[in-house]
């Protein structure tokens, strides 16, 4: 015997409150004024993971967080 069961309609705002304004921090960073392109290479999984947990201590993107990296590696 088939039942009928009522079930809700989803709400429309599935995404959540927005951010509190002071919350939001360095969303207002110049880009890159040359074009990115692929530079792959592979590292290991805990190694990616420290890169990105610095990237978002502080501010920033993995990807600056590599090419500051480089950077100052090469300019030693």
């Amino acid at each position: 015997m088939i039942k009928n069961v009522k079930i809700s309609k989803p709400s429309k705002n599935t995404k959540g409150a927005p951010p509190l304004s002071n919350s939001i921090k360095n969303n207002v960073e110049k880009p890159l004024n040359e074009e990115l392109v692929a530079f792959n290479f592979r590292v290991t999984a805990e190694f990616r993971k420290r890169v990105r947990q610095y990237a978002i201590d502080n501010d920033t993107t993995a990807v600056k967080v590599m090419i500051d990296a480089i950077e100052e590696y090469i300019n030693k």
